[in-house]
């Protein structure tokens, strides 16, 4: 909700101030009858917007692969508008006033200047509504619905409470300055979007899969920490930003340099705790030892009544050519039970998953799986068996049934990934925390 707020009040303040300067020119120049163009321009782009948000998400449920693109995308988009707002924002004001004056003036015929007005209107507001809505869709996956929905309408009635307020003139703002610490914070969340996209490819399998890079990848995802960074930075950026010429304060050279240091050691401190507060707490994790496991005429046998607990038990069979291969098995609800991989195609057998809150969750980079995902191993319906399906940081598919009270796993299904388990990885010298000794069971 937070990540869905922050973008749409930013870009709906711009867009505001666009309106804003638009409506208070008009006035200025006694052109009164033209400010209801700049309305249905605006209304047009907000349609427009609007489309483009449906069709995004339309091929988002289609093309899986889209989520990650999105993201670099949205990165795109937002570097080149903090480019050209670097270079513009100084002078925003003057520009739009300059453009409307020309159109005003050029025109020939009052239906000249209600077409031109409302067409300005319409394309400066619809870049910034497309920008939007690319953003918001890369940063909404994985996020609850009504979460995203509340943040987009908290953002919008802030934007326009400003812009009402900024068009009376109960408002001064330093527009330069705003528009530049903005982009600076969103800034740092284009860094968030990479890292987020570059994790979606991993999942996918568009990268070859490091576990290693995971590790460092995935807390930030799965906090979105520079997203979270870059909203606590925004005292220490007012203090690095300068004001624009017109409204900055005489400050000595001596204030100024206090001013930076100030600005640049808070953000010293506020990304130290961060990456320290989220990279401490994954040393903490402590998972269960993997039981090595014995198979019979090919299959292998795990009581029920050992999983009664419905806790994550960790198993281990080892293959004729000594590969360890680790699942797990657990009871998902008073009647059904679920196998699965202790492994997944980004993190291979790095990642030992783990039981928090109804999520299992990978040891190695942070990645949550719902338990109601987990497919489940069913004595009237074999074909309805195993675990997750799919790509991504998800425990690997294995197969499995029920019968007389025992689940059964064919070791042949354990021998379908058995390449994700040869990566040399000892899991005994390795792995996180083990909270017993490893036993043997026959």
């Amino acid at each position: 909700m937070l990540e869905s707020y922050l973008i749409t009040f930013r870009e709906g303040v711009e867009i505001a101030l666009i309106v804003g300067i638009l409506l208070v020119y008009l006035r200025k120049i006694h052109k009164t009858n033209l400010e209801s163009m700049v309305f249905y321009g605006l209304a047009a782009a907000v349609l427009v917007s609007a489309a483009a948000a449906v069709v995004l998400e339309m091929l988002a449920m289609d093309f899986e692969l889209l989520e990650g693109s999105l993201m670099f995308i949205a990165a795109v988009f937002v570097t080149t508008m903090i480019i050209w707002m670097w270079r513009t924002s100084r002078h925003i004001k003057k520009d739009i006033e300059h453009k409307i004056h020309q159109i005003v003036s050029e025109e020939k015929t009052p239906v000249g200047a209600f077409i031109g007005v409302f067409l300005f209107t319409f394309l400066m507001v619809v870049r910034e509504g497309v920008e939007t809505v690319i953003f918001l869709r890369a940063v909404s996956s994985g996020q609850g619905m009504w979460g995203v929905l509340v943040g987009v309408v908290a953002g919008v009635l802030a934007a326009v409470a400003f812009g009402v307020l900024f068009v009376k003139g109960s408002v001064r703002v330093d527009i330069g300055k705003f528009l530049k610490v903005t982009a600076v914070v969103l800034l740092i969340f284009v860094a968030q979007l990479i890292v987020n996209g570059i994790h979606e490819f991993y999942e996918l399998g568009v990268f070859p899969a490091n576990p290693d890079a995971m590790a460092v990848i995935g807390p930030i995802v799965r906090n979105n920490l520079l997203f979270v960074l870059a909203i606590f930075s925004i005292p220490a950026i007012m203090f690095i930003i300068p004001a624009s010429r017109r409204t900055e304060i005489v400050v000595t050279k001596t204030n100024r340099r206090w001013q930076l240091a100030t600005g640049f050691f808070s953000l010293i401190i506020v990304f130290f705790f961060g990456f320290d507060y989220v990279f401490a707490n994954r040393s903490s994790v402590v998972v269960s030892p993997a039981i090595t496991i014995r198979s019979e005429s090919g299959e292998i046998s795990i009581p029920i009544s050992n999983l009664l607990d419905g806790d994550l038990h960790r198993y281990q069979w080892i293959s004729p050519d000594t590969v360890y291969i680790r699942f797990f098995a657990m009871r998902t609800s008073p009647t059904t039970f679920g196998t699965a991989f202790d492994a997944c195609r980004a993190c291979y057998n790095y990642g030992f998953y783990y039981l928090k809150d109804g999520e299992l969750i990978c040891s190695v980079c942070d990645a949550p799986s719902e338990l109601s995902k987990l497919a489940v191993a069913a004595e009237v319906d074999p074909d309805q068996s195993g675990s997750m399906k799919g790509l991504g940081c998800v425990p690997l598919y294995l197969p499995s049934r029920i019968s007389d009270g025992r689940i059964l796993i064919s070791t042949d299904q354990l021998l379908v990934n058995k390449k994700y388990f040869q990566t040399g990885f000892d899991p005994v010298v390795n792995a996180p925390r083990i909270s017993a000794e490893v036993r043997q069971v026959h």
